[in-house]
């Protein structure tokens, strides 16, 4: 299940920021970005055509006791292989370093009790976004006299990761990796390093719109999570709006249009809007124009209609008067050009009047 994460229209206060739902809606939109980043060694095995299903791991009670006071983050994920065996890949996102010991029992835990439910082999790796945290444990071991266990499971670290090296990268999930460090390195942020904040989140978004501009699902994802991830004041909310380069001409408006998710974050959701006002606006004068265009357009050919009536009203009297002059030359009475033609009495005498004279 993709959690949605909802724009607060009160505040974005980094307090309220969703980074459970944030990293789950990433990994399962853009999952096998996610392999490719984050387990280089099985992604060349695992074959993509095939749907990837993300069963409810939340249905363990013991996930959902652990999780109680924590902050993490868990998918699981069914793939088939190229060779046609299907596998599960465990995938925990831890946000605040713990005690190395507990942490490994606890992916010990979570990896027998999948094993034992599905009884699939199992590919567990752990991300560890705390980048001030520089120890670590990739092993759980166990041993009482003669009964031991090793439990080996895949680790990836925000803490020392190179960031110029990230941003070089192809990957959507290197700058969302970039975002987690950031946000991890200034947890206890203070006013005077909204600033920054915002100067970063205005940098990420241009990186994104830069290289992937003709990739709306990457686009759309990374937007989203950014704009969430990295929260700023009202005041440079407003900033970073009027600084977007995203909706400069009307190709670029139908992007963002396209997508979708973005309708209800905090900066996109404002474009959405007024992209759709403007082209509500538009439509109604066009509308209008057109309108007024049919209008004279219909005058016209209601007044060719009058015209050729009257031409032909006009055509008719002349032929008749023409008509009756000849009458007249031939010596014909009035009564008898009134009987021969639809010239009334008074129009016969007036026009012999005019012959007189």
């Amino acid at each position: 299940m993709i959690t949605t994460v909802k724009e607060n229209t009160v505040s974005y206060d980094a307090k309220n920021t969703d980074y459970d739902g944030l990293w789950k809606n990433l990994i399962e939109e853009l999952f096998q970005e996610f392999m490719e980043f984050f387990a280089p060694d099985l992604y060349p095995e695992i074959d993509f055509e095939k749907e990837v299903d993300f069963p409810n791991i939340e249905l363990f009670q013991f996930v959902i006791n652990s999780r109680k006071g924590r902050k993490y983050s868990d998918r699981l994920a069914k793939v088939t292989l190229k060779n046609g065996e299907e596998k599960y890949v465990f995938v925990h996102i831890e946000v605040q370093a713990i005690g190395e010991q507990d942490f490994a029992e606890r992916m010990f835990k979570y990896f027998y009790r999948i094993y034992d439910k599905h009884k699939h082999p199992i590919y567990s790796i752990a991300l560890l976004t705390d980048a001030s945290h520089q120890h670590y444990e990739d092993t759980f071991r166990y041993s009482f006299y003669g009964t031991e266990l090793t439990y080996l499971y895949n680790v990836y670290r925000f803490y020392g990761k190179d960031k110029e090296k990230l941003k070089k990268s192809d990957n959507p999930f290197a700058l969302a990796v970039l975002a987690g460090i950031y946000v991890s390195e200034n947890s206890g942020r203070t006013e005077k390093d909204d600033e920054k904040r915002f100067q970063f989140k205005q940098q990420l978004i241009s990186m994104a719109l830069e290289k992937y501009s003709h990739r709306d699902t990457y686009l759309s994802a990374l937007l989203y999570f950014i704009d969430y991830i990295l929260q700023v004041p009202a005041e440079l909310q407003e900033k970073l709006y009027e600084s977007l380069p995203i909706a400069e001409n009307e190709k670029e408006e139908g992007k963002i249009m396209g997508m979708e998710k973005l309708r209800d974050t905090p900066t996109f959701g404002r474009l959405f809007r007024e992209i759709e006002e403007e082209a509500t606006k538009k439509g109604m004068e066009k509308g209008m124009e057109k309108g007024m265009e049919q209008g004279i357009e219909k005058g016209r050919q209601e007044g060719v209609e009058v015209g050729k009536e009257q031409g032909i009203k006009q055509g008719r009297v002349e032929a008749e008067r023409n008509f009756a002059t000849k009458l007249l030359e031939r010596n014909y009475s009035d009564e008898e050009i009134t009987q021969l033609t639809s010239l009334n009495m008074e129009e016969v005498k007036m026009l012999r009047e005019s012959l007189e004279n």
